[in-house]
């Protein structure tokens, strides 16, 4: 199998040694399934600001499910300053963009709001990577356009548009969303990882990850063990994780 060549170093532990190559797939419209409380917030965050961070790559985060705000304050509790990449840099490192405020009609102070519609997204992602030449995005997320978008061909055309127009910029893309929407969504990205969690006979409860597909690209199949802990999301590739594996 042909494996990706250009890569980039996800700076989530363990994340990149489910790949041959060692390293995160660049350029990709890469879709982030999973429940409420799966951590798909957080993985998307830490995948941007390791980039900014580490490899002064810029990223975007773009949230239609929550206030930027509270997203900066949870964020916090990893030590993460989120606020600190916004305006620290010129240009900035991170930039958060309210997709939530007009959808639930509230004001905001945030310098970039937009819709939940596909054409305020990509006129305001047009405008942020001119002037910021990001990398790396994270739209969190895009079950929420299903509320505004009903028919399943014009999902997958827009979506189609989206990473063409992102992959051109060489933009690495995580989109989220908690499950196939419209059924098609998963069929327009370039690869899907899934998080999960899973009750042990214990009582307890334990996070999964799979790599479901990545065309192109040579990765490990099958449910792997991650934590949450207090520095972000941290995997474990030696940690399979299944019906046979919950002791």
């Amino acid at each position: 199998m042909v494996y990706l060549i250009n890569g980039v170093k996800s700076g989530i532990p363990g994340l990149d040694k489910l790949f041959k190559s060692n390293e995160f797939p660049k350029g990709r419209q890469i879709l982030l399934m999973g429940p409420p409380g799966s951590g798909k917030t957080v993985f998307g965050i830490q995948f941007l600001i390791n980039g900014a961070i580490h490899s002064e790559e810029p990223g975007i985060f773009i949230t239609f499910d929550d206030l930027p705000r509270h997203i900066r304050e949870d964020m916090k509790s990893f030590g993460w300053n989120l606020k600190q990449l916004e305006v620290d840099f010129d240009p900035p490192l991170l930039t958060m963009v309210d997709g939530f405020s007009a959808r639930v009609g509230l004001t905001t102070d945030e310098q970039y709001t937009i819709r939940a519609n596909l054409d305020s997204l990509l006129m305001v992602l047009t405008e942020i990577l001119e002037e910021t030449g990001a990398t790396r995005v994270c739209i969190d997320s895009l079950s929420t356009l299903s509320t505004i978008i009903k028919d399943p061909v014009q999902v997958r055309k827009e979506i189609l548009t989206m990473g063409a127009i992102l992959g051109e910029q060489g933009c690495t893309t995580l989109l989220t969303a908690e499950h196939g929407e419209w059924g098609v969504e998963e069929y327009s990205s370039q690869g899907i990882i899934r998080l999960s969690y899973d009750e042990l006979p214990s009582g307890e409860f334990r996070r999964a990850i799979l790599i479901q597909k990545m065309r192109g690209c040579e990765h490990e199949f099958g449910w792997r063990e991650f934590r949450l802990t207090k520095d972000g999301i941290k995997i474990f590739p030696d940690r399979t994780v299944g019906r046979g594996h919950l002791k």
